[in-house]
């Protein structure tokens, strides 16, 4: 979380040539024709929009030349869901340093510095120091706990939005006889802070939470929110605890004997998440889940680090809800090209914004606690 210093910001954003293939997804490895990959770019239309553009931005703002916090500035910052997808196609030409949503929070955190935010995102800060957790919930949900060997991080929207996601996991850990604990004073993990530039008010939750962990002394550390997941690998001390996502921890669970799930036999799409998949590499290991529990997986035409982003990442959905929406939309329109009205994915943001868009979703855990009333059963 320290900041990156002017001199290789500028030498990142050298490294563009504006070639704008950012723009589109890969589709010689698709076979597949010019389907896009920028969710802010495809929506606005306009160049500041796309990663040559937000670079040139952020260079200007670097050298002085962007004084004044004004309401287009702020857009072409903000919104963007920091998914990542533009720098899977960067790195494949350009000898880009940083990812380039790295590079966009360094432009938020100097346009927060400076005063230049969103209401929505202050709305957002003040809410967490206020509550503890970034919807501004003071009724807590609590989970109980039955040992030190591994913590379940909720997260926000799965305790406070997606409850369903948190109750599944929470049953598939007791299922397995793991001995987990629940923070009884879990704050926000700071990503919604720390993904719009407030990164003093997100220091302050990582101090909080990091404290509260080391109290546990567990192995182990279990996250159904791919969000949360990404920070605490890239933002929090080392704790002396695995970071694991739900999909790993559930399929280490099946092969060590410890976690016998039903097989479910359906076929749905599965919608890989962006911070699960582009900013943790973790493909494979969702897929093999759902495998484990008999859901075969019709992959969507955009997929892995081709696939379209949810829409909700990023502060878009509280910044720019109607951008939001139409990004959800657009996937939407693929997940039924399938046949299917139903999808599986693996982050809680995801399963928010897209079932808000019109379609069922399901969450890995949610599906793994289905296969074991199924083992139930018999």
């Amino acid at each position: 979380m320290e900041k990156i210093s002017e001199d290789v910001l500028l030498r990142a954003i050298s490294h563009c040539f504006k070639c704008k293939l950012c723009a589109i997804a890969d589709f010689h490895g698709m076979g597949e024709e010019w389907l896009a990959i920028c969710p802010s770019g495809s929506y606005y239309g306009f160049n500041s929009f796309y990663s040559p553009g937000r670079f040139e931005v952020l260079r200007e703002v670097l050298n002085g030349e962007i004084d004044c916090g004004t309401e287009m500035l702020v857009k072409v910052a903000f919104a963007c869901q920091l998914c990542g997808a533009c720098y899977e196609r960067c790195k494949e030409v350009s000898k880009v340093e940083l990812d380039n949503a790295e590079l966009f929070e360094e432009l938020r955190s100097i346009l927060a510095e400076r005063g230049w935010l969103l209401d929505a995102h202050v709305r957002i800060r003040e809410d967490v120091e206020r509550t503890g957790n970034a919807y501004g919930e003071d009724e807590r949900v609590e989970y109980p706990s039955s040992g030190d060997e591994v913590i379940y991080f909720v997260g926000c929207t799965a305790r406070y939005r997606e409850r369903e996601i948190s109750d599944a996991m929470v049953r598939v850990l007791d299922a397995s006889g793991a001995r987990y604990t629940v923070l009884g004073d879990e704050w926000c993990c700071g990503s919604p802070l720390l993904r719009t530039g407030q990164r003093d008010a997100a220091s302050r939750l990582i101090e909080h939470n990091a404290g509260e962990i080391s109290k546990i002394g567990a192995e182990k550390m279990v996250f159904t929110c791919p969000g949360c997941l990404k920070t605490f690998k890239e933002s929090y001390p080392d704790l002396g605890v695995e970071l694991l996502h739900a999909s790993e921890y559930i399929n280490d669970l099946v092969s060590e004997g410890r976690l016998q799930p039903g097989k479910l036999e359906i076929t749905l799409p599965y919608h890989d998440p962006c911070h699960l998949g582009r900013h943790l590499g973790i493909y494979d290991a969702p897929r093999e889940t759902l495998e484990l529990i008999g859901v075969r997986v019709m992959e969507l035409s955009r997929n892995r680090g081709n696939a379209w982003c949810c829409g909700s990442g990023g502060g878009v959905k509280s910044g720019f809800p109607e951008f939001a929406t139409w990004t959800a939309d657009e996937r939407v329109k693929e997940i039924r090209a399938t046949g299917s009205d139903v999808v599986a994915s693996a982050c809680p943001f995801c399963k928010r914004n897209l079932k808000d868009s019109g379609v069922r979703v399901f969450d890995l855990a949610e599906l793994v606690s289905q296969a074991l009333l199924r083992s139930d059963r018999g």
